[in-house]
């Protein structure tokens, strides 16, 4: 085992132990949706990004291509700017190997795992808890229904939240292997989906390490004294270097966001522009106190049960300087997710920042920080046990609690996740590419099935109407329109994929991939060329000239001699992130091989 894993994950006979009973415990819950095979979770959230995932496969399995952009979203969308597009995630090989949908429960599994097992050995190993308040703090997280119900909303792209404990642990280590190239690589993958709560994993950890900054607080009882300075500076540093290892995945999704308003004035399809209490859709305090404790077995994303909740509060009393830091953050996230419903509104503070403008759902963000407060506050109470007189006693209550904590939330989770793959998908058959728009249909919808997103492009459909947070222009035509009862009506605009502008009825044969367009040129020139394609700046031609079509991609042909064309989608944002990359990862190599050699491998 790696040296970084062995000093953080020591592998002890008790630890072995521990860390198989909450694998056992995190796999059993899950086994639903492990079993549920190509069943569906038949919500409109799940679609998306399913969507977003098989086009990937489609378009390296298919066409050959690694997907810059696609043709079958909007009329022709850069899908390496989309903020949610994981093209360039590296858990993307999971859905290459068990395709989209099932990729995407290992995926959630994964990542159940890892919050479990990560929050046991954060506990155990950084933070000096016992053995069996680390595994009550693992199982806590490990079977918290955040992301379980998250999944069943259909966001898998929330799993990411299951990593705070393995963030907590990086950050604090002192291998440059792990600084300069393992926590930086940890970070990017929750970057790279987009969703707003990897960032606001950064923010609770600048958080932590701010709370063990502070003298009278240790949080990282493994840090040596006089060090405390590091975890902070670590964590600036490690999030500097993973925006330079990552600058392929972050240049064009700036560049995108830029075009539609800069991250301070994002123009998102959903959400609010300004801060409003009708459009910020908070916990009110019943709500939050009556959930976090299952009150009458009300459930929700911050539900954590009645005993850790009350094993935290006996903690503060019985250990304040160890817990309180715990309870503060605890205050904080609260404070956050309470929003306009707290006697002053934190949030409103923040949306003058960066990010925070666009949280209008703070129970989306902030609830799962919640989850993990408790459990990690809560294995402190069994320091408490160590102090009885005899050991067997010690054991007996721990085990008694942690069996109380295993009644409670496996039921819980088993059901939530009994209930998300249920629906069988009809079997669609590809046809000849064209495109698709809603009459009448929400955009992020789940009905009819034939005007979905996903299952139009299984049967290479394009679907202008798509759902993006950040959209675009959508200039192309649909050549049908499509209504509730998955009616479909010819649109009387439409001209063909390519067609020639001076005679429209002439049939061009054209081939449309993800990245290219290859078109058999008319014999007459002078030429227009019109491509029911969205017009972006980074097109190439082999021929010709392009340019903007009233939003349309058009290309003039003036000289005769190329009869074959070929299109090419370039954008110069992607290769100059790539060139940033490539030369951070050659950088980071040879520091590492540096430091190995000559320095003893240590760093910071």
């Amino acid at each position: 085992m790696a040296p970084f894993l062995t000093r953080w994950w020591p592998i002890r006979s008790w630890d072995s132990l521990a860390y198989l009973v909450i694998l056992v415990a995190i796999t059993v819950v899950s086994f639903p949706a492990l079993t549920s095979g190509d069943l569906h979770n038949f919500n409109n959230d799940f679609y998306q990004y399913s969507a977003r995932h098989e086009a990937v496969r489609k378009s390296l399995a298919e066409h050959h291509q690694y997907p810059l952009r696609s043709h079958w979203f909007g009329g022709g969308f850069p899908t390496i700017g989309d903020p949610e597009d994981p093209t360039l995630n590296p858990l993307i090989l999971l859905t290459l190997t068990f395709g989209a949908v099932y990729g995407l429960k290992v995926i959630v599994f994964l990542a159940l795992q890892v919050g479990g097992l990560g929050m046991y050995a954060l506990t155990r190993n950084v933070f000096g808890y016992t053995r069996w308040g680390a595994l009550f703090s693992g199982l806590a997280f490990g079977l918290s229904l955040f992301l379980p119900l998250r999944i069943l909303d259909g966001n898998p792209n929330e799993a990411y939240a299951m990593f705070l404990p393995l963030c907590l642990i990086l950050v604090i280590s002192r291998r440059q292997t792990t600084l300069l190239l393992i926590f930086p690589l940890v970070l990017y993958t929750m970057l790279s989906d987009g969703k707003h709560n990897a960032l606001m994993v950064i923010f609770f950890l600048s958080l932590v390490c701010l709370l063990h900054w502070i003298p009278i607080f240790n949080i990282f009882e493994s840090v040596e004294a006089g060090q405390d300075w590091r975890p902070l500076a670590t964590l600036i540093g490690v999030v500097i270097l993973t925006f330079l290892l990552g600058a392929v995945r972050y240049l064009p999704a700036l560049a995108l966001i830029q075009s539609k308003g800069g991250l301070m004035n994002l123009d998102l399809y959903y959400g609010t522009r300004a801060y409003a209490p009708s459009g910020i859709f908070a916990y009110p305090w019943e709500q939050l106190w009556q959930e976090m404790i299952a009150w009458k077995g009300r459930v929700g994303l911050v539900t954590a049960g009645a005993l850790p909740v009350s094993l935290f509060g006996l903690s503060v009393i019985c250990f304040w300087r160890r817990a309180v830091p715990w309870l503060i953050l605890l205050l904080i996230f609260s404070w956050l997710i309470l929003a306009h419903h707290a006697p002053f509104d934190l949030l409103k503070l923040l949306w003058n920042l960066p990010v925070f403008s666009s949280l209008y759902r703070p129970y989306k963000y902030f609830s799962y920080h919640l989850a993990f407060v408790v459990a990690a506050g809560s294995g402190q109470f069994f320091w408490l046990l160590t102090r009885l007189k005899w050991r067997w006693l010690e054991n007996l209550l721990s085990l008694v609690l942690i069996s109380f904590l295993l009644l409670f939330l496996i039921p819980q989770n088993y059901q939530v996740q009994a209930k998300t793959f249920v629906f069988q998908p009809p079997d669609f058959s590809p046809t000849e590419y064209y495109q698709l728009q809603g009459s009448g249909l929400a955009r992020n919808r789940k009905e009819p099935l034939e005007a979905i997103t996903y299952f139009c492009l299984i049967r290479n459909i394009g679907t202008i109407d798509w759902y993006t947070g950040i959209p675009i222009a959508e200039k192309a035509q649909p050549k049908y329109f499509i209504d509730l009862s998955g009616n479909l009506g010819p649109n009387p605009n439409y001209r063909g994929e390519v067609y020639l502008a001076e005679d429209p009825t002439l049939d061009l044969s054209a081939e449309i991939h993800p990245n290219s367009i290859r078109i058999q040129a008319p014999s007459v020139r002078p030429a227009t060329i019109i491509v029911n394609q969205n017009y972006h700046r980074g097109w190439r031609t082999n021929a010709g000239e392009l340019y903007d079509a009233d939003g349309l991609l058009g290309l003039r042909l003036e000289a005769v001699g190329v009869d074959r064309i070929r299109l090419s989608y370039r954008p110069t944002s992607f290769y100059l992130g790539l060139s940033i990359s490539l030369v951070t990862l050659v950088g980071i190599v040879i520091l590492i091989f540096r430091i190995e050699n000559f320095q003893g491998g240590t760093f910071l």
